[in-house]
């Protein structure tokens, strides 16, 4: 098969194909690109490609996962820095030797490069207890488009010298620079972990357990809410409860010390009175379970055809409205989960594109009167258009621009990617 077809994004295959296996071969790639006037796509695993607009030139795949060393680790400091190829995975297996880890799961985070999560943005359940990946960034260095290499932050937690470089780049989708290193601070691995699941009738009923845990001074590690049809997904994968009247599944994350973990449990299950399902998962069960909850509602790349994968943002107190949305739009029947002390709600549909764009309509029309916000992860360019990726627009995207126009003045790294060159 012709290499260049491994890099087909949305019917678009480029010319070139650049492997680079340093930093200082990305810096010569992009400087060849801009003598030759190239548009440039950085590539990690390539699993969230299909976030944001279809690049509107695309002449150069720049593909970063050669890159995928260790380059520091100060286990005592409780640091690591990294090159931006390396697999979310891989970093945390060696991390494991030393009972620490880099706590992000990310959608398809065993696929998952570090360059391509700081890219995109995206997080997981995870991020309800340690934040998202730009909580845990400290440094970062990134190739810019004319080759030229700049650093910000550093090696240690507390840094405040100068500007906040690495969060300008976090969720930017490769159009201000390349990321090529990252630096992260990290955390102790949980001494004990255990998770409890409780099926609800209704949304509502769910609500008391996850407003409960949301002020727990124990902090849960993940509260996670899915409705039927995504459960009906986990359970494909592994043996998990079954109840053919439960219509809203929650799903409690423990974590740390063995009394904290149990107390969490505890009061969960006090708190989950309504529930017709509580139960506690065997430790492997839950292993698998979490390594595929954040994947659920989110569309791979390349997409299905007639797919959308949107992502609401509402107050955790909204959520109720936020599901019974989703379940009352019969047009299109809903797949969706929602981080339960966060108010983020992920979901997908099927069908055709009109239908698809009055799902989307719905659910940005819903997210905007509540104050929250709307985005749409995946799916159809036509949707996109018509929506716009994002709402609301707010002031600070005229700041992007004026960024963007500094740090890539021809407009050559992933042009037209969030709505404009």
């Amino acid at each position: 098969m012709d290499l260049t077809m491994r890099y087909s994004l949305n019917g678009s295959i480029p010319q070139i194909v650049r492997q680079p296996q340093t930093v200082e071969e990305v810096a010569e790639a992009l400087r060849e690109a801009a003598h030759s006037g190239w548009a440039v796509v950085p590539w990690g695993s390539g699993t969230h490609q299909g976030i944001g607009h279809a690049p509107s030139r695309y002449d150069l795949a720049l593909d970063l996962t050669r890159l995928s060393r260790v380059l520091r680790h100060r286990p005592a400091n409780l640091t690591i820095r990294v090159e931006a190829g390396i697999r979310l995975a891989e970093l945390n297996a060696l991390l494991a030797e030393h009972g620490q880890w880099l706590p992000l799961d990310p959608p398809f985070g065993d696929q998952a490069t570090i360059g391509g999560i700081l890219a995109t943005g995206l997080s997981g359940p995870l991020r309800a207890r340690y934040g998202s990946a730009r909580d845990l960034l400290i440094g970062i260095r990134v190739a810019l488009a004319d080759g030229t290499l700049i650093q910000g932050g550093g090696e240690v937690v507390k840094n405040v010298a100068g500007y906040d470089l690495p969060k300008l780049f976090h969720g930017a989708l490769g159009t201000l620079g390349v990321i090529v290193e990252a630096a992260f601070k990290l955390w102790p691995r949980p001494k004990a972990e255990a998770t409890w699941v409780f099926g609800f009738l209704r949304a509502e009923d769910a609500l008391s357990l996850t407003l409960s845990m949301l002020r727990h001074p124990g902090f849960p590690m993940a509260v996670e809410v899915l409705n039927a049809r995504a459960w009906e997904i986990l359970r494909e994968e592994t043996e998990l409860p079954a109840d053919p009247g439960v219509r809203v599944w929650v799903l409690v994350r423990a974590g740390g010390w063995p009394a904290q973990v149990e107390r969490i449990g505890r009061d969960a299950v006090a708190a989950a009175s309504g529930a017709r399902v509580k139960d506690r998962l065997p430790e492997e069960i839950a292993s698998i379970l979490w390594a595929r909850v954040p994947s659920v509602a989110i569309l791979p790349n390349p997409a299905p055809v007639e797919a959308l994968g949107v992502r609401l943002g509402l107050l955790p107190s909204q959520l109720t409205e936020g599901a019974t949305t989703l379940e009352g739009i019969e047009e299109i029947p809903a797949l969706w989960r929602a981080h339960g002390t966060l108010g983020l709600i992920y979901a997908e549909g099927r069908g055709p594109i009109e239908a698809l764009l009055r799902w989307a309509e719905n659910l940005r029309s819903l997210a905007l009167t509540r104050g929250g916000h709307f985005m749409i992860l995946g799916g159809p360019e036509s949707v996109k258009q018509t929506l716009g990726l994002w709402a609301p627009l707010r002031p600070e995207v005229e700041v992007m621009r004026r960024i963007k126009a500094q740090l890539d003045p021809e407009g050559r790294l992933n042009p037209g990617r969030l709505g404009w060159a």
